[in-house]
């Protein structure tokens, strides 16, 4: 077997246990959904208010902030919709929008960009930030 199959066999695996996978990848996680570039323009346009969390898996701050996006993302559940986007596995994005930093949180109102938050702050502080889109 190559590597590329074990790769694939892997991957799958993952999914599985992740979740359920709808047909264009989307992964939904604890209330956050797993955005790609090939999703991106969808998801942003997917309801009123969206919030994509730029991150990679070695940030020590993107991973401190993951479960703070989570919490919230259940606290705003039906009034703002959160995505996680691994800026390491897609870079078409983080590119279009200039991120040169992460964690970077977008935030599109009505499918436009609206802010930007660069860095990770508490749990406080980024509920007074998404708040005000409401």
């Amino acid at each position: 077997m190559s590597d590329d199959e074990l790769t694939e066999i892997r991957r799958r695996k993952l999914e599985a246990l992740m979740g359920e996978n709808n047909d264009k990848g989307v992964k939904k996680l604890s209330g956050v959904t797993e955005v790609k570039d090939s999703n991106f323009e969808e998801f942003v346009k997917s309801a009123p208010i969206i919030i994509v969390d730029c991150w990679a898996p070695w940030c020590g701050p993107c991973r401190m902030l993951s479960p703070i996006v989570e919490q919230l993302a259940e606290e705003f559940e039906g009034r703002i919709k959160f995505g996680k986007m691994n800026t390491d596995e897609n870079e078409n994005t983080p590119m279009k929008f200039n991120i040169t930093a992460i964690p970077t949180m977008l935030v599109f109102k009505n499918g436009v960009q609206a802010d930007r938050i660069v860095g990770a702050g508490n749990k406080d502080f980024m509920r007074q930030k998404f708040s005000k889109y409401l």
